[in-house]
């Protein structure tokens, strides 16, 4: 009884697909994405209550960063870059 019911366990495990197979991409993913630059007008996202900033031109020196600056308040001056 004990070897019917491995046998069926088994059966189960290979009809309903319970393997793992890996599935070639049928792109290849790029080296590196090409630099983009990102215009004053994207640097802004408003909202009623507030805005986004973005600061930061993206290198390791100056990471992009989002500030959340409520509706009448300054913006925190840009963070000094990372040494």
């Amino acid at each position: 009884m004990d070897t019917l019911r491995t046998a069926t366990l088994l059966l189960a495990i290979v009809l309903t697909g319970c393997t793992t197979t890996r599935v070639a991409s049928p792109t290849p993913e790029p080296a590196a994405l090409p630099a983009a630059t990102i215009a004053p007008d994207q640097r802004v996202v408003a909202y009623p209550h507030g805005r986004w900033l973005l600061y930061g031109d993206g290198t390791t020196a100056s990471p992009y960063a989002w500030i959340w600056v409520p509706t009448g308040a300054i913006p925190p001056p840009p963070a000094p870059p990372a040494r």
